[in-house]
């Protein structure tokens, strides 16, 4: 072996003892940015009890939401732009070292229109990436590339069930990327050091679940376009995990008693005899098996219902929600409420106020037909029993 090849396997393993170093330093001077992913889970299960054992049943959401997302960022970075560059000005590349995955997290706030369609829009936090590239001559060439921005984004919904949906998003950023290359003076890295700020897009899939009317838990990967990222176009991949919390209020059920009137001194009449309350019968409502979904012909009857609301505003109305006897009671009791959620919500968005309302359900139980079969889940025992009442007294 002559001079020459053992002075560059010597450099050759100082700089991998070099890189080595490199992977060992941690990627943030804020220990708990890495384990924010495991915190906020464990986070969010730790409100599950407490999500649910909450009443909700009054709750109307307006529409709005705040939330985080936390995760892994993984960058899809090119090596070969530092490469050509090094080579360029006379240095033997023995090789380019990156990490590409890095801690990201995102803040956003948005507004949900329908069940299908929502905007969101906040700032994003790709986290950093360091390099470094090996040399003969020896350079110390090592840089970091930090990504973040803001977004607005257009999230179509697809529901699933009740409470578990999936959704898709497209949206347009801007983004900042910011360099910082460092050497022991053999590289000019002033081509390197210039920050970035351009307008690009991104687009993502996820899966969310209602732990409550408030809580949202969500698992999202997102894809964000950057330039500037090492001298040169590249894609950053965010996996996360995300908390939303959605705003609303819980009217109360009625309104309240107005203060009584002074006493006044009237001559002595004879009363009047006492008017027996007027009891309105409305048409019971029925549903397809296992939702709470309103049918075409179940709004139309609920329709005829509003105009007779309205024309007794001084109603006050009782919402009960049945199912049938497939299924477990824990579940059915469950369905039961959601479905006289579902009468009342109607009604609400049809104009009558929802403080003349109060829901109650009461699973299988009352029946309207004995189902001597439990397990023939359409049978017409169990469709009377799929339905909703109405108690509707005006005074």
């Amino acid at each position: 072996m002559n001079n020459y090849q053992a002075t560059r396997n010597e450099q050759v393993i100082g700089q991998q003892s070099t890189a080595l170093k490199l992977s060992a330093t941690p990627q943030t001077n804020t220990p708990f940015f890495r384990f924010k992913p495991l915190a906020l889970g464990i986070l969010s299960i730790l409100m599950l009890p407490a999500a649910y054992a909450v009443d909700y049943t009054n709750f109307e959401e307006n529409g709005w939401s705040v939330g985080m997302n936390v995760g892994k960022s993984v960058a899809r970075i090119e090596q070969d732009t530092i490469r050509n560059d090094l080579e360029s000005q006379g240095f033997d590349v023995i090789s380019v070292l990156e990490d590409r995955r890095s801690e990201g997290y995102k803040i956003f706030a948005g507004y949900q229109f329908n069940p299908y369609l929502a905007v969101e829009g906040g700032y994003f936090n790709l986290g950093g990436f360091p390099i470094l590239a090996n040399t003969l001559p020896l350079t110390d060439f090592r840089g970091k590339t930090k990504l973040f921005g803001w977004n607005l984004d257009l999230v179509g919904i697809m529901p699933f069930t009740e409470d578990f949906s999936g959704f898709a998003r497209v949206g347009v950023t801007r983004n900042d990327t910011s360099n910082t290359y460092s050497s022991n003076g053999l590289v000019d890295v002033t081509g390197y050091n210039e920050d970035g700020n351009y307008t690009k897009h991104k687009y993502g899939l996820g899966l969310q679940y209602d732990i409550s009317p408030i809580f949202t838990v969500r698992l999202e990967a997102e894809r964000y376009r950057l330039d500037d990222l090492i001298a040169h176009s590249g894609d950053v991949d965010l996996y996360s995990l995300g908390l939303v919390l959605r705003f609303g209020e819980t009217p109360s059920t009625y309104a309240a008693t107005p203060a009584p009137e002074p006493v006044r001194r009237v001559e002595a009449v004879a009363a009047p005899a006492a008017k027996e309350p007027e009891v309105l019968v409305l048409e019971d409502v029925h549903f397809n098996f296992d939702t709470a979904e309103l049918t075409p012909q179940t709004k139309v009857i609920l329709r005829e219902h509003v105009q007779t609301l309205k024309a007794n505003p001084q109603a006050r109305v009782r919402i009960a929600g049945y199912t049938s006897a497939s299924g477990s009671a824990e579940y059915n009791q469950a369905l039961s409420e959601r479905r006289a959620q579902s009468i009342k919500a109607f009604l609400v968005q049809e104009g009558v106020a929802s403080n003349r309302f109060k829901t109650i359900g009461f699973g299988q139980t009352n029946p309207a037909e004995y189902e001597a079969n439990p397990s023939i889940l359409r049978s017409d025992a169990a469709k009377a029993n799929m339905r909703g009442l109405f108690e509707i007294i005006v005074e």
